[in-house]
């Protein structure tokens, strides 16, 4: 990997360089943002790592030019508190730094990052001329929810501040949860019916599906249900501290399928001509895209500075064979729920590895109280 060093007057960041060359990574230090961001226009980097204290500019405006001449590029900060640029940054490790902490996660990056960075992904989402945009709201809600104090009117008045996001959200909510009889008619009755959580992913679905392409063959309302049952049942698979972020990479899971076939309608109908639309064959998807919509979902994510733990569990959850070894957590949950909703075969390896063969049948009865 190709990695650039912004370092500070102090140099807070030499102790990583003998490090990363003994890694065989290629790297480069800049003094300053200028030279820096010269340096980034002759040579490709994979990533960036940025001082907190950096001369001639601030951490966020460099941030953001990389971000918006160098979309590619993973891009991790070191700072000493709460930083202001958690929405710019991949990472951000607190001062003082352990170097090796840095350096490992900088090579656990590396096969993530060259699979959904690569030219033809790249490529592909520049075609759609109208993308998804990022789920603003529900990020604002996601921190919300992990801090000791929050409540359900907290969430409501966040939610209520986009009144056309408050109007999307109840007609969803009344659609799927409520009865004719007794219509949700305000966020607090939709909190009080669902729960916080529940109510949570149906804002992000609001948002991201909100952007209402024309797809031959595919139904938008479908995927957007299918995306909160996989959300909620994968949620209930995994330990309690792991559930906010399993609902959020399921919510996730299938966004790259809004871009990808958008890409070319002539290949999005011979893929559906190929395909049971029931099902989903990620490797028909790359015969015909020469790409996936893991792929770009994950790509998508990257370009709008998610954590990579949730970009890897986009990329990742239809690939069992790259899963099924380690503890099982947010990506494993989120294969195995989305598999049994769309009663897809299961692999055999995974099941063994996690222990779940004889347990396959009372999986399958839970997940009917997740379909819509």
């Amino acid at each position: 990997m190709k990695v650039l060093l912004f370092d500070s007057p102090q140099k807070s960041l030499s102790p990583l360089v003998s490090l990363l060359k003994q890694q065989l990574c290629q790297t480069a230090t800049a003094s300053d943002p200028i030279s820096g961001l010269k340096l980034m226009q002759k040579h490709k980097f994979d990533i960036v790592v940025i001082a907190q204290h950096i001369t001639r500019t601030s951490v966020e405006n460099l941030l953001k030019a990389i971000a918006l001449k160098f979309p590619k590029c993973i891009r991790i900060t070191v700072s000493q508190d709460e930083s202001n640029t958690k929405q710019l940054t991949h990472y951000d490790f607190k001062e003082p730094i352990e170097p090796f902490d840095v350096i490992n996660t900088i090579l656990s990056l590396q096969d993530s990052h060259k699979l959904i960075t690569k030219d033809v992904v790249v490529k592909s989402v520049a075609k759609v001329k109208s993308l998804p945009t990022p789920p603003k709201v529900y990020m604002q809600l996601n921190a919300l929810l992990k801090q000791a104090n929050a409540d359900s009117e907290k969430v409501a008045e966040i939610i209520t501040q986009d009144p056309s996001l408050t109007a999307k959200v109840l007609q969803f909510s009344n659609n799927t949860f409520a009865t004719p009889e007794k219509p949700l008619t305000s966020i607090s009755d939709a909190i009080t019916k669902m729960g916080l959580d529940t109510l949570c992913c149906i804002v992000m679905t609001a948002e991201l599906f909100s952007y209402q392409p024309d797809i031959p063959n595919f139904s938008v309302v479908d995927e957007q249900l299918h995306a909160l049952a996989t959300a909620r049942f994968a949620a209930s698979l995994v330990p309690a501290h792991l559930k906010q972020d399993t609902m959020l990479a399921g919510l996730l899971h299938g966004l790259g399928k809004l871009v990808l076939f958008e890409i070319d309608q002539r290949l999005t109908l011979k893929y559906f001509e190929n395909n049971a639309r029931k099902s989903e064959d990620i490797l028909l998807e790359q015969r015909i895209f020469t790409t996936d919509h893991a792929q770009v979902g994950a790509y998508l994510l990257h370009t709008w500075c998610f954590p990579y733990f949730l970009i890897e569990a986009v990329l990742n959850y239809c690939r069992p064979d790259k899963i099924k070894n380690g503890t099982f957590g947010i990506t494993q949950a989120v294969y195995l729920a989305n598999a049994i909703l769309k009663e897809q075969p299961l692999d055999k390896l995974f099941l063994e590895h996690y222990q779940f063969a004889n347990q396959l049948e009372q999986l399958q009865e839970k997940a009917l109280r997740f379909k819509q």
